[in-house]
């Protein structure tokens, strides 16, 4: 692998630090923070640049808040000068990866997604009669920050990127240990993590038929029996070279006849159907924004950009009827 050095002076140039902070404000409420940042910019910009070629810069502390969606999680947020450095630094990277990545990584991807995976495993799926399903106990919180540094230094020949990613990765988790969830940079480098299993998958274990949505992931194959062969070296390989085990309640393998769940959808080789329970959340969620917007509390731009966002969300999976009953009762 060629390894790429002169990426810190990009990271924190003016320019690039000027487009991170646009990128950062993107879909973010005018927080105080935010405005103040945007109201001193050239200031606060030459100040952050300041800070990482003089090697003064510190990431500050996350603010952390619980979601329930399914699941509790703990949702991470940096302080909004820390997700303009978060955006830089991906800014620079991305590029270099995304012509490593394999075409089957689907998660956080310009082009790719979960429609695009879901409709890739559909064709897997055709053609295939068994599938191996299963996903990373815990993945966020067992990411080791030792190992994902040697893997950016095998690509990345820059000291002070490498160190300004160590400072960051050093701001989340604990002993070394996890990643926040929340941020654009834990996004990126759990993708990172997990790109040489990718490769040992279809170039070492020779599969075919293989999906990834971060960790998330089904492999294919024409018998049951080789999938056990697969399911034990897949095993095996996440854990000594990642630190990493597969969860049990969630690992199976299963004819196609009895349909694959996968990314909130039920996928079998002729259609693919939304998954019972992500219809019934996501007609809850429409629901709350209703009653927002009859309340005043979310203005009608918002609520239509949202509505519109879950008719297309329903409207991927042949779900005519369900919008037909759920914008009646609005």
């Amino acid at each position: 692998m060629k390894r790429i050095g002169h990426l810190f002076e990009t990271v924190a140039s003016f320019g690039h630090l000027l487009q991170c902070h646009k990128k950062a404000r993107q879909g973010t409420r005018k927080t105080p923070r935010v405005c103040a940042f945007a109201f001193r910019l050239e200031e606060e910009l030459l100040s952050l640049r300041g800070e990482l070629l003089s090697g003064a810069y510190r990431p500050r502390p996350y603010r952390y808040f619980q979601v329930r969606d399914p699941k509790r999680r703990t949702i991470a947020v940096a302080d909004f000068r820390d997700r303009v450095v978060h955006h830089a630094v991906v800014g620079v990277l991305e590029p270099l990866y995304e012509r490593r990545f394999i075409h089957d990584s689907y998660a956080t991807r310009k082009g790719k997604g979960a429609h695009a995976a879901v409709s890739r495993a559909q064709g897997y799926l055709r053609r295939e009669a068994w599938f191996l399903k299963t996903d990373i106990h815990k993945y966020f919180d067992s990411i080791r920050h030792e190992v994902l540094l040697g893997q950016l230094g095998r690509k990345v020949k820059d000291a002070r990127l490498l160190e300004l990613v160590s400072l960051i990765l050093g701001n989340g988790g604990s002993g070394g240990i996890g990643l926040p969830i929340g941020n654009l940079t834990s996004q990126f480098f759990a993708n990172v993590y997990l790109d040489g299993f990718d490769h040992w998958v279809k170039e070492k274990l020779k599969v075919k038929g293989y999906v990834r949505y971060m960790d998330d992931f089904v492999l294919f194959a024409g018998c049951k029996a080789q999938l056990r062969g697969y399911q034990e070296e897949v095993s095996g390989e996440l854990s000594a070279s990642l630190g990493l085990s597969l969860k049990p309640s969630a690992t199976f393998i299963n004819h196609r006849d009895n349909g694959l769940s996968f990314l909130g959808t039920r996928i079998f080789p002729g259609i693919v159907r939304l998954h019972p329970e992500n219809a019934r959340r996501a007609s809850r969620k429409l629901a709350l924004r209703h009653r927002a917007l009859q309340s005043g509390t979310l203005s009608e731009e918002c609520y239509l950009q949202s509505a519109g966002s879950y008719c297309a969300y329903f409207g991927a999976y042949g779900t005519y009827a369900l919008r037909r009953d759920i914008f009646g009762l609005l």
